[in-house]
């Protein structure tokens, strides 16, 4: 039986792990509201989101490298008459939407006309003023540490 149940856990560990993921961040929460004296200051909420930022930068990262290493395998694992036509569908799909797009775009700019009836005289430019601690700038300072795209840092 035990070996049975390590075969289980080996072949859904991911699953687990996420489920009891899950349930830890809601057990965190609910002890979390219930020590909590009052309302939650945007601060304290701010540094509660900073492990969800960081955790969703580390997978956008991942994403391009992911997706670019799958598209070369699947495109050397074909024979040259079948890569160049989906190669060929490819580029007429991406022209067809691009150009979907600018005349989507023209289109709306001349319906909707931004900024005709929008005057600047007048207006009085709002100086806000952040309080920025050490702890926003090093918290800025991990979270920059994984771009998003690996390939614009090169």
């Amino acid at each position: 039986m035990g070996e049975k149940a390590m075969r289980y856990v080996k072949q859904n560990l991911l699953a687990i792990l996420t489920v009891a993921g899950v349930v830890a961040g809601i057990v965190l929460g609910i002890i979390l509201h219930a020590t909590s004296s009052g309302a939650w200051t945007s601060r304290n909420v701010m540094y509660m989101q900073y492990i969800g930022d960081l955790f969703l930068q580390m997978l956008r990262g991942l994403v391009l490298p992911l997706i670019i290493s799958a598209l070369v395998a699947a495109v050397s694992s074909m024979d040259l008459s079948m890569s160049g036509r989906i190669g060929g569908l490819a580029v007429a799909y991406y022209l067809l939407t691009t150009i979907l797009a600018i005349a989507l775009g023209v289109i709306l700019a001349i319906t909707i006309k931004p900024g005709v009836n929008h005057s600047v005289e007048g207006e009085v430019e709002e100086v806000i003023s952040r309080n920025v601690t050490t702890a926003d700038t090093l918290m800025d300072l991990i979270r920059n540490l994984f771009p998003p795209n690996y390939v614009q840092v090169i």
